[in-house]
């Protein structure tokens, strides 16, 4: 799914960029003039490592065993920190558990990542075809792209709390079977 998403956005972006070289808004392009070879390879690198995280999620990452507390905020924080009372820094700090967050970013970010190519297809793909419709959308909203963007980070939240309360559930029955 993730190949054939990232197919669909290169398609898309293809149609807009051979047209019009001057309406792509890549930053590799617009700032450091980096040509379509350099993007595709750019874009193959970071698609290598989103898989390498995802594979390392599916097939080598274990959940592991905590000293279970009952509440959600001290489960991330020893999560990621191995210790209570941290939960806060997971927004500024880089955790020391690192395989969680390799196994975290495979998880979360490949979902991202498929959810983001189709919205850029489904915009590119409107833009190129002036459909009425999404101009109409575009002179509601003012830039799409803003609600592109929101939506692109509000699944990333989602995909992250739904991991981890995930897990936070397996680890309330696994604890709750160690009980009786």
């Amino acid at each position: 799914m993730l190949l054939f998403s990232r197919g669909c956005d290169f398609y898309s972006t293809s149609l807009l960029f051979f047209g019009n070289p001057s309406s792509e808004t890549n930053p590799l392009y617009k700032f450091f003039g980096i040509g379509w070879t350099g993007l595709i390879i750019v874009n193959l690198v970071i698609i290598a490592l989103i898989i390498y995280a995802f594979y390392y999620y599916t097939f080598k990452y274990k959940l592991r065993s905590t000293n279970f507390s009952s509440n959600f905020k001290d489960f991330i924080s020893e999560s990621y920190f191995n210790e209570k009372g941290r939960f806060y820094e997971v927004f500024y700090k880089t955790p020391k558990n690192k395989t969680t967050l390799l196994a975290h970013a495979g998880y979360v970010i490949i979902r991202v990542t498929i959810l983001a190519s189709f919205l850029a297809t489904f915009h590119n793909i409107c833009q190129f075809y002036n459909l009425a419709f999404y101009n109409y959308f575009r002179e509601l909203v003012g830039r799409p792209l803003y609600v592109i963007y929101g939506l692109i980070f509000f699944s990333f939240i989602y995909f992250l709390y739904r991991l981890l309360y995930r897990e936070y559930q397996q680890t309330l029955k696994v604890s709750t079977k160690k009980d009786f």
